[in-house]
């Protein structure tokens, strides 16, 4: 009866132990055994940092996580037809089948990061109402998310160049300083700054002008000369000779 008392006491206590552990990852969102969700299959190039339990958001908020992470074999990427860049990972995501209506066939996936150190997430961008809801167990193709080492390759690249462009022309470079020292030093300096002076005010001045062109008064002017304008084409060239000479105009301007 004893070595029976133990024997049951330790079966408790495994039990309570297992209880505790299923209920700890229950609130950690480890193990979800009465939720109801949808999956999705993502194609992705690059993955960003994304691990199996990694959240799934909507618009914000999280709705899922990361289930699977699959490599593709090498004849995957000729089937990738929506993006240009091989596909090399199969990421599925399991989503709560209440967001699971703003998943649509126009819908984005993004690999995101939570701050500047935080972790990584997929969000997904919720889709317009006239195009239709995702199916369960759909493949879609993800946004891969950009290269930052290969960004930091190309900068140190880059930068590799102009060092080794400068080392090559150093004397060329050394010359053109020490001919802008010394232009700087000399009245031609002067002068420069007085040319650019003036070139402000004359800037200036048309600024002034075009403002005064711009007012009520200079348009009420032009209406006036387009009118003496249109009104002096309007006169017939034998009738103003007849005007002239009943007036006794002599003139034989015409």
């Amino acid at each position: 009866m004893r070595n029976l008392r133990k024997e049951f006491l330790v079966g408790c206590l495994v039990l309570s132990v297992v209880v505790l552990m299923g209920i700890f990852a229950w609130l950690l969102g480890a193990l979800e055994p009465f939720s109801h969700t949808v999956e999705y299959n993502l194609l992705y190039g690059f993955a960003g940092g994304i691990e199996v339990g990694s959240p799934v958001r909507v618009a914000g908020i999280k709705v899922g996580k990361v289930d699977r992470i699959a490599f593709l074999p090498e004849s995957a990427p000729e089937k990738s037809t929506s993006d240009s860049a091989p596909v090399a990972l199969n990421i599925r995501i399991s989503v709560s089948r209440t967001a699971s209506p703003s998943v649509r066939e126009d819908s984005k996936f993004y690999v995101n990061m939570a701050g500047v150190i935080g972790e990584r997430y997929i969000e997904i961008s919720p889709g317009t109402v006239a195009s239709a809801p995702l199916k369960d167990g759909a493949t879609v193709r993800g946004m891969d998310p950009p290269r930052i080492d290969q960004l930091l390759s190309q900068g140190y690249g880059l930068f590799g160049k102009v060092s080794e462009f400068f080392e090559k022309n150093e004397d060329g470079m050394n010359e053109f300083l020490d001919s802008l020292s010394e232009m700087m030093n000399r009245k031609d300096w002067k002068k420069l700054l007085s040319l650019i002076d003036n070139v402000n005010a004359l800037t200036a001045d048309l600024r002034y002008v075009s403002k005064k062109l711009r007012s009520q008064q200079a348009e009420d002017v032009w209406d006036k000369l387009y009118e003496m304008v249109d009104r002096a084409h309007q006169i017939d060239k034998e009738t103003l000779k007849k005007f002239l000479q009943e007036e006794g105009i002599r003139a034989r301007i015409f």
